[in-house]
């Protein structure tokens, strides 16, 4: 069994009292820095860290507490539609004066990308910039699944639909595109997204377009408005383009539809189950829950009535939701230490340590043909991922069953082979991760073509990023840090 421990980097303290749980706890200050396609902001949290039994020895977050919010930024673009660093460090440098805290307050953080501010060239670079310690932060490019997961996690709809047994939908409705989750009993079964968006069309306020994606043009072409950058954009027309992308979105929800051939940025639902309620999130969910009246130049207002009144007349139960606009900022970095097994193979050519790998997840059991079926899910799970993250270094890890012999690990590692063969180099991942003792064994069969190391006894999600440390000397174990996007409860 894999010792897990907590890193703690001496800002928090000691003792709290958490009902049901079991001490030592730590708090430690967190922050998340959010750059969207339409706004940005930034939050602090105090995050409560302990064990909530003596049967759960895996530190997780216990409480969340919002210390400080910042103001919404409309997110800085340049000419070249490059992101301008200049506002957003002054929005972050500004919100550490007002929250009276200063760097070295902060224990951990994430600092994430989302939307169209991440196709832009510089996406990486700002995100660097913004994490004093790349080591210490996740700094993530989050392309349309990962941006749904964390919206998902953030609205409070994973913890709701687990706690309650429900299967609910998030929709996560921001600038340039709509994140639609598909989550049954705290589990996210399926994941889209879609062009959809309330700055497809912006205007100033003489009603003059200013910003105009490829999706609003499609859609003022479905109502016969060929319309292009200075032209105008009415009132009236603006409740209409609201009302045909509200019922674009629930066709596509309800039966897949697709008005135009690159409307999903990522691939449909499917078939749609039962639906007990729908939660909303993203900038527009402040519109919807009428939490916002305010009008920013675009389409905001408009669309979240006609989402609100299409999704009431197709008879869906509408949820609150814990957060909205700020669902992904939530996402915060929780630090656990763990030490892998014993039965780990690391390869003489590997240079440890490596840092904020990003953790992709397989499932795979134990029920023959075992090679066929890991085949299969690696091929899933690797062909799944978003464009914005392919060619960056990755870790794979592998969520079994207890097993019952070295037979069937033996054909998982063939399994392995065949899947890894037909990739090109730059999307092979860099390091294995198993939760049981199987590493030695795989790592051995495979050692010949792929030299990969294959950690164990270590448990990942795919909303981890990993650091894997230097073996340690004369125990043959080696630390593993992981970074999960928190959200608490």
């Amino acid at each position: 069994m894999a010792i897990t421990t907590h890193e703690h980097h001496g800002h928090g303290d000691h003792g709290h009292d958490h009902e049901g749980a079991v001490g030592p706890h730590t708090h430690l200050t967190s922050v998340g820095i959010d750059i969207g396609s339409s706004t940005s902001h930034l939050m602090f949290s105090q995050l409560l860290i302990g064990y909530p039994s003596v049967l759960q020895r895996k530190p997780i977050v216990l409480e969340r507490n919002v210390i400080a919010r910042s103001p919404i930024l409309l997110t800085p673009f340049s000419g070249d539609w490059n992101i301008e660093a200049g506002p957003l460090k002054e929005l972050v440098d500004d919100t550490f004066q007002e929250a009276g805290l200063i760097r070295e307050d902060i224990d951990t953080g994430a600092v994430i990308i989302t939307g169209e501010a991440a196709r832009r060239d510089n996406a990486q670079k700002i995100a660097e910039l913004f994490s004093d310690e790349a080591g210490r932060f996740v700094c993530a490019t989050a392309g349309p699944t990962l941006e749904t997961i964390m919206a998902a996690h953030g609205s409070g709809a994973v913890q709701h639909s687990r706690e309650q047994g429900l299967m609910l939908l998030n929709i996560d409705v921001g600038g340039g595109t709509t994140k639609i989750s598909l989550i049954d009993n705290g589990k996210i079964r399926a994941t889209t997204a879609l062009n959809i968006g309330a700055r497809l069309v912006a205007h100033d306020g003489a009603d003059t377009i200013v910003r105009l994606e490829t999706g609003g043009r499609r859609f003022l072409s479905d109502l016969g408005q060929p319309l292009d950058l200075g032209g105008k954009v009415s009132d009236e027309l603006r409740m209409r383009l609201a009302n045909r992308m509200a019922q674009a979105l629930f066709a596509a929800v309800t039966t897949s539809a697709m008005p135009w051939e690159d409307f999903y940025v990522a691939p449909p639902l499917g078939e749609l189950p039962a639906i007990d309620g729908i939660l909303f999130s993203g900038g527009v969910s402040e519109y919807i829950y009428s939490r916002e009246a305010e009008a920013f130049g675009d389409l905001g207002p408009y669309l979240g009535r006609a989402i609100r009144r299409e999704a009431e007349s197709r008879g869906f139960n509408i949820l609150e939701a814990g957060e909205g606009i700020r669902a992904t900022v939530i996402g915060a970095s929780q630090y656990t230490v763990q030490l892998s097994g014993e039965t780990i193979f690391i390869p003489k050519s590997m240079n440890l340590p490596v840092r904020n790998l990003r953790v992709f997840a397989a499932n795979v059991d134990w029920e023959a043909p075992v090679a066929e079926k890991t085949e299969a899910a690696l091929r899933k799970t690797l062909g799944e991922r978003d464009p914005e993250v392919r060619g960056a270094p990755f870790a794979l890890a592998f969520s079994t069953p207890p097993f019952s012999g070295y037979g069937a690990v033996q054909d998982m590692a063939r399994g392995i082979d065949r899947a890894l063969e037909v990739l090109p180099v730059e999307d092979r991942p860099v390091v294995l991760v198993f939760v049981q003792n199987v590493g030695q064994v795989v790592g051995g069969m495979l050692s010949a073509k792929w030299d990969l190391p294959c950690i164990d006894e270590v448990s990942l999600s795919e909303l981890d990023f990993i650091d894997v440390g230097e073996v340690v000397e004369s125990e043959g174990f080696v630390p593993v840090v992981i970074k999960s996007l928190a959200f608490g409860v």
